[in-house]
């Protein structure tokens, strides 16, 4: 992913519209269009901007992760995330995910995280997935659990690794 498909990303996820946002950050409407459009791109002082409207940090907004915000609306609203495999349980209203791993046959290719915005910046690590089907699907999962309310979410497609002194190695959860 990159900037233009994040501003885009976080954009819609806050529900405004490219006239609003150009108007909080006191640029047109055309500015935003060509900055989702990746026809240009905002400098480090818009970037800076950005980055509070939308509560994330500059790596996440130029990053090339993808990063979902669960209730941008309601900043103090949040779920509670399980992951069983990993033995870790996060209450968070941000998850994102890695950008896809290079590692051999059977790594994972891809990590998810969960992080509160409101109160750090740092993610906590949930777990793998053997393919962008298995962890989007769980992305989707968590954001229709968080938007009907509940109030806690367990991890349904991610796969147990082993962890090898030389890389990490799939074994899939039985």
């Amino acid at each position: 992913m990159d900037i233009g498909q994040n501003i885009l990303n976080l954009r819609k996820s806050a529900n405004l519209s490219q006239e609003q946002l150009a108007e909080k950050m006191g640029v047109t409407r055309q500015t935003i269009s060509n900055w989702e459009l990746n026809e240009s791109s905002p400098d480090l002082k818009q970037g800076r901007e950005l980055s509070k409207i939308f509560n994330v940090s500059l790596d996440d907004l130029a990053g090339d992760s993808t990063f979902e915000y669960l209730g941008a609306k309601d900043a103090d609203r949040k779920i509670t995330i399980i992951s069983p495999i990993e033995n870790v349980i996060v209450t968070c209203n941000k998850i994102q995910s890695s950008n896809k791993y290079k590692g051999g046959k059977g790594s994972p290719k891809y990590a998810l995280f969960g992080s509160d915005e409101s109160n750090s910046t740092n993610s906590t690590f949930l777990g793998w997935y053997e393919n962008k089907e298995q962890i989007s699907k769980e992305i989707m999962d968590i954001k229709e659990a968080f938007i009907s309310g509940v109030s806690s979410y367990e991890l349904k497609y991610n796969v147990e690794v082993e962890k090898k002194l030389m890389g990490i190695k799939l074994q899939m959860k039985k």
